[in-house]
């Protein structure tokens, strides 16, 4: 009897040919507006049959800082800068009121306490947006006098001392040249306060100054946001994008010299220069029409943000905008990689609206962000009520809330959010 042995071999080649056009519409729709830019103007200079939709210098400068004020304002640098302290409503009014209260030397001219009545907000509040505004570029802004800055500049080189003081507190006998009168204070010899007073020299003036020690990289909004009536109306950046035209003009031209051109590669050139034109415009396009839908869905749901500041931020993942798009995981990642909004005066990444969840009673719909708020927020109002709270403390309050969290997840995030332990906060009297 025969044994049939009968096998069968898998030898199934599954051939993926990406089309070429769909590997640059990926490449170009993960690029930032700033690496957009810069690739669309390589392609223009690179390519004849392209034009540019406005002059390329307009959005590139300023590159030097020297130029910056001219062509960027500085309060503007500031602003973005201070996103991520502008995220609650009160935060955002305090940061306003001393931006807009800087002078043209980057020096503070309104007080603490000023900007807490005008933005209705506790001194305590206003003192600590002012001391994260001044940790921003440049060097020294936001400082109050000029003998603040000069101090500032020293401790940075870590050369202040009571010495350095006393002759800071004593500019106008450094004016008049009243060494006798400063040796005497500080108990020195006259040849060592010129030598600190010629240190002193070496110091900038002002805080503005410090711009022009280097350049400066702008963030490039994609999207603006507004509201109105409660609703959340996204648009595409269009003071900053920057598009790229076919010159069909100058095509024709070609075109009618092309019937006396008889060189193959001539033709062909011509015939890729177009069609690549054509697939950069269509990439171009694709990008916008998909991160502006992106977007919307975003931030839709997490439209309360807009009304309420950071405790309106509910849990969000990739995966639930690509069901509501119907897209794919991946390119909502690649679309929100590196792109950023841009919402009265911050600038935000869009990954910033993407957050994990957490466990409460009722439901499951807390943020972690709005945890790192709530908890931010019952840390603030510890000076008020003259109360210093332990984890233990903060996570009682949030479950009163409905929001359960151990006490160890508190901990997390208030060392997430660089704020001290209740036994320092304690022994210094200050909480953050």
């Amino acid at each position: 009897m025969l044994k049939h042995n009968i096998s069968q071999k898998h030898n199934i080649r599954i051939n993926h040919r990406i089309n070429s056009n769909i590997i640059h519409s990926i490449k170009v729709l993960q690029m930032s507006a700033n690496e957009v830019i810069d690739y669309t103007q390589e392609e223009v200079e690179k390519n004849p049959f392209l034009i540019s939709s406005k002059p390329y210098s307009k959005i590139t400068q300023p590159a030097n800082i020297n130029n910056y004020s001219k062509n960027y304002n500085i309060k503007e640098w500031l602003y973005e800068q201070s996103s991520f302290i502008s995220v609650n409503i009160w935060s955002r009014k305090l940061v306003k009121i001393f931006i807009e209260n800087l002078n043209n030397k980057g020096f503070c001219k309104i007080s603490i306490q000023e900007a807490a009545k005008i933005a209705k907000t506790s001194e305590y509040q206003s003192k600590y947006i002012l001391e994260q505004l001044q940790q921003l570029d440049p060097d020294g802004i936001f400082s109050r006098t000029l003998e603040e800055y000069l101090s500032f500049q020293l401790k940075k080189k870590n050369i202040f001392n009571k010495n350095y003081k006393i002759i800071i507190d004593n500019l106008n006998d450094v004016a008049t040249g009243n060494y006798k009168k400063l040796a005497k204070l500080c108990s020195l010899q006259e040849m060592e306060i010129i030598n600190i007073i010629n240190n002193i020299k070496l110091l900038k003036p002002a805080p503005i100054d410090s711009l022009a020690e280097g350049n400066i990289e702008r963030i490039v909004p994609d999207i603006i946001v507004e509201t109105h009536n409660k609703n959340i109306i996204c648009t595409l950046n269009k003071t900053e994008s920057y598009q790229v035209l076919i010159d069909e003009k100058y095509i024709n031209e070609i075109k009618t010299k092309q019937n006396s051109v008889n060189n193959k590669e001539v033709k062909e050139y011509i015939k890729n220069c177009i069609a690549h034109g054509k697939t950069l415009q269509n990439s171009l396009n694709r990008r916008n029409n998909t991160l502006l839908l992106v977007t919307e869905k975003i931030l839709n749901h997490q439209k309360d943000f807009f009304f309420k500041g950071e405790e309106g931020i509910l849990p969000l993942t990739h995966k639930l905008i690509s069901e509501k798009i119907l897209i794919n995981e991946s390119t909502v990642s690649r679309t929100v990689k590196n792109k950023y909004i841009k919402f009265e005066n911050i600038v935000l990444p869009l990954k910033y609206f993407f957050t994990s969840k957490t466990n409460t009673k009722k439901t499951n719909n807390n943020s972690a962000i709005l945890i790192k708020a709530k908890i931010k927020k019952i840390i603030d109002i510890e000076k008020n009520k003259n109360v210093i709270y332990s984890d233990k403390n903060i996570a009682d309050i949030l479950g009163k809330e409905n929001i359960i969290v151990a006490r160890r997840t508190v901990t997390k995030y208030r060392e997430n959010l660089n704020i001290a332990n209740s036994v320092v906060r304690s022994k210094n009297n200050i909480q953050l």
